[in-house]
């Protein structure tokens, strides 16, 4: 990692610019957020390959919503959470009550299951939350300079 940044800003003379290092915390920001669930699904010895396709199905709830005019992101991130929230539940249940014989079976079908669901609740159209203001707050405002989603994932982390 250390060779590939000192190649880059010697590459490019704007690499180690502030602008793009901001622009790099922005961007990482959502990878940051999936890991830290899976890295609780790690330390518990379990592996849950669904997280990507749940990350997107609670995505595209979300954009259901703003698609049918919702504005108010309390109840966008609320749907976000607790349809995510439920499919890891249904994902526990059918390890632990089913007593499927491993996570990965599992959770490898719950992964085709939720990108078909996604297809299904969101027509096959694209969602797009760029007109809503208040949905991107979080991923474009600053405070103190630092991305508010990095700050979010700072949060988590600690």
């Amino acid at each position: 990692l250390v060779i590939l940044c000192v190649v880059l800003a010697i590459a490019s003379p704007n690499f180690f610019k502030y602008s793009n290092m901001m622009s790099v915390l922005k961007q990482t920001s959502f990878n940051a957020l999936v890991s830290t669930g899976m890295l609780l699904c790690l330390i518990t010895a379990g592996i849950d390959l669904s997280v990507g396709a749940n990350a997107t199905f609670a995505a595209c709830l979300a954009g259901m919503l703003v698609n049918k005019g919702m504005t108010n992101p309390v109840v966008l991130l609320l749907v976000a959470i607790v349809g995510g929230t439920l499919i890891g539940w249904i994902n526990g249940m059918l390890l632990t009550r089913l007593h499927l014989p491993h996570p990965f079976v599992s959770t490898l079908g719950m992964k085709n299951v939720l990108w078909g669901g996604a297809l299904i609740i969101t027509n096959s159209q694209m969602v797009s939350f760029s007109g809503n203001d208040a949905v991107m707050w979080l991923g474009s405002k600053t405070l103190g300079g630092f991305p508010v989603s990095f700050i979010v994932v700072i949060v988590i982390y600690i």
